[in-house]
């Protein structure tokens, strides 16, 4: 699979044609709703003559619950099943976090509070894949455990990053900074642009597209797929050391504005990787694509039901 024609299929799907006007984002849950939750990951990188190779494919399936307390937004998602393939379908952290038995977080507005049952239950589904030992005390790395917790808060604030009236279809950046809610110490907003609307999971969804750049929190293991999987000459095992990734993301976000449940999230990263020889202290660099996409389906009431 080559991640250039995903990102042309991204490009076409675009945007129903609607009339330009203002949208109101109100995030107002009137009542509990039950959400299907389908996670995919494309983790690709470049080989020596410039191709893309496709590394590891991730597909986890889970059920979200949004119900509301007040002004605080809960969370509940447990998962389901996972189809995942390729060279890091066990091994990468921000993946098989999707794969935790339960987690819960409760959010007002844009602010997470709490997020419960994340560190545990990673640590229990470590402990539970066959794998070399040097991988999973790789995997449990304390130091793991808050980027675990940001990756989860990162979501939701890009999904609540609008509220109240903004244009349907407009660069809305200098409007969300004199609101204060582009004031993030880890990632760099460059712009965030409202597209129109979208019909998705027979909802009418405002799309919008933040446009950002990011550090990646587990450089090891994509280097990892990048040199252990043949991709590159054996010899590149050796730069080992230094370690680090910085994306270009474009990060999408359908959402339905009167509940703010989303319809679809997309990230398309674009990524420059280092590695440093110990020995030599030769520095080489390889580029990266990695698509992420979240799809949500709203469940009816009594669906699934026995």
């Amino acid at each position: 699979m080559n991640l250039k024609s995903l990102f042309g299929l991204c490009a076409a799907f675009a945007l129903c044609a609607c009339n330009d006007s203002d949208v109101t984002v109100s995030y107002d849950l009137k009542a509990p709703v039950d959400v299907e939750i389908c996670v995919q990951s494309f983790i690709a990188t470049y080989d020596m003559e410039g191709e893309e190779r496709m590394g590891t494919i991730t597909k986890t399936f889970g059920v979200l619950n949004y119900s509301k307390a007040g002004d605080t937004i809960k969370v509940n998602r447990k998962y389901s099943i996972d189809a995942s393939q390729g060279y890091l379908k066990n091994f990468m952290p921000s993946e098989l976090a999707w794969r935790v038995e339960e987690v819960n977080m409760s959010a007002v507005d844009r602010n997470v509070l709490s997020i419960e049952g994340l560190n545990e239950g990673y640590d229990s589904l470590v402990n539970k894949i066959p794998m070399p030992k040097r991988w999973r005390d790789q995997l449990l790395n304390p130091d793991y455990k808050p980027h675990l917790a940001r990756a989860e808060k990162h979501r939701w604030e890009m999904d609540h990053l609008i509220k109240g009236t903004v244009p349907e279809r407009a660069d809305i950046t200098q409007l969300l900074k004199d609101q204060g809610r582009l004031n993030f110490a880890l990632i760099q907003v460059d712009s965030v642009v409202t597209k129109g609307f979208q019909h998705l999971d027979k909802r009418n969804c405002l799309w919008y597209n933040v446009y950002l750049h990011e550090k990646e929190s587990f450089p090891y293991y994509i280097w990892e797929q990048h040199v252990n999987s043949k991709i590159i000459p054996e010899k590149y095992m050796a730069y080992n050391t230094g370690l680090s990734a910085e994306y270009s993301t474009e990060f999408g976000i359908a959402i339905d504005v009167d509940s703010g449940i989303p319809c679809q999230e997309r990230e398309v990263k674009k990524g420059v990787h280092t590695m440093v020889n110990p020995t030599t202290k030769d520095t080489v660099t390889f580029n990266s694509h990695i698509l992420l996409e979240r799809l949500f389906t709203v469940k009816k009431p009594g669906e699934n039901e026995e």
